[in-house]
């Protein structure tokens, strides 16, 4: 113990109070630097807020614009990388938030600045977070111009690059949605929102393949194809929809039965119900609530068996709030002395008002 002590105040303690000091160092001239940056990087902002506000709402004049730009840079220093990058994120906000016909002006503006030069730099660099900002830019612009430039990266080796190169390319070519077929890695949740995002803002026209994406073999490109005949309202594959309620990935038979409640088809009852059995809670409460929507007799009759069994208590008032749904008269006659069942007919009762 002796050896520890005379070792730890002969070497480890001094390195550690070198170490306190050289972190005490850095934090204090780090932040002597912020606070000597931080009025000029203001000072810088308000001058290009004030100054791209004048320049989008005034009437176009080509050589008066091009006058103008050119003396601005030599206002702000715009040869230092962090005020391109202001100067892109101020007009990238602006073209978010502007409609109208003053939008017109973006590209121009983003020309002008030779500001696409700038996204060339972070597209070509090492570090896939500014590749990443650099495909960000090209889409919240709608540059489709720099399409040419995304297309090398769809096959890079990188998988948030891939991503977001394809995610561009769609919101940069939305009219060649066919292509996400041949995508080949699996569609993350999150890139199902940003697509159908792009779909819903660009308003674009349905694929023309999309009947062949529910027979992909990459199952989230079967499951975005349920998504998207959800979204085009297209009831031209009923049958091949309720065929998937076979598929071995249970994310893929819970979207189809979700298509089968917005799609109203309701010639799927009778594979709704045989299929009951085989799936999880979460699917069989997503069944329920098909069932109360397409449900006849045959759903009646099934949910009534599923009620005078031991069924699961997690899905029991869901089965009594389908069955109410699907023929609200249906308790007056039955399960008059299930204390259990008529408890929760009054809570589903209680719902309704």
């Amino acid at each position: 113990m002796e050896v520890f002590i005379h070792y730890f105040i002969r070497f480890i303690l001094p390195i550690l109070i070198i170490g306190c000091v050289l972190l005490i160092i850095v934090l204090i001239i780090n932040r002597y630097r912020y606070d000597s940056f931080s009025p000029r990087f203001d000072a810088t902002k308000n001058e290009i807020d004030v100054f791209l506000t004048n320049l989008i709402f005034s009437p176009f004049d080509e050589k008066l614009h091009h006058y103008e730009i050119e003396q601005f840079k030599k206002v702000i220093p715009f040869e230092k990388n962090w005020c391109k990058k202001l100067l892109l994120n101020e007009i990238i906000f602006l073209k978010k938030n502007l409609k109208g016909e003053v939008t017109n002006k973006f590209h121009y503006i983003y020309e002008q600045f030779d500001l696409f030069r700038y996204t060339q730099k972070l597209l070509k660099s090492r570090h896939f977070y500014l590749k990443c900002l650099g495909l960000f830019q090209l889409e919240s612009l709608d540059y489709k111009k720099g399409k040419m430039y995304i297309t090398p990266l769809l096959n890079h080796k990188n998988r948030d690059i891939k991503s977001r190169a394809f995610l561009a390319l769609i919101s940069l070519r939305p009219d060649k949605l066919e292509s996400l077929i041949d995508f080949s890695h699996e569609i993350t949740i999150a890139e199902e929102i940003n697509i159908m995002d792009i779909l819903h803002h660009k308003k674009t026209k349905m694929p023309a393949n999309l009947k062949e994406w529910i027979v992909a073999e990459n199952p989230t490109i079967v499951k975005l194809g349920i998504k998207l005949m959800i979204f085009y309202n297209y009831a031209n594959e009923n049958n091949k929809i309720i065929e998937l309620l076979n598929h071995t990935d249970k994310a893929v038979r819970h979207e189809v039965i979700l298509a089968i409640n917005s799609l109203y088809i309701v010639e799927a009852e009778t594979e709704l119900i045989k299929h009951f059995s085989k799936e999880d809670t979460e699917n069989k409460l997503e069944i329920f609530n098909t069932l109360a929507k397409i449900g006849t007799a045959a759903s009646e009759n099934f949910i009534a068996q599923l009620l005078e069994t031991k069924t699961d208590e997690s899905i029991k008032l869901d089965a009594v709030y389908c069955l109410y749904k699907i023929n609200p008269n249906f308790f007056s006659s039955n399960f008059l002395d299930n204390e259990d069942v008529q408890k929760m007919i009054q809570h589903v009762k209680a719902i309704k008002k």
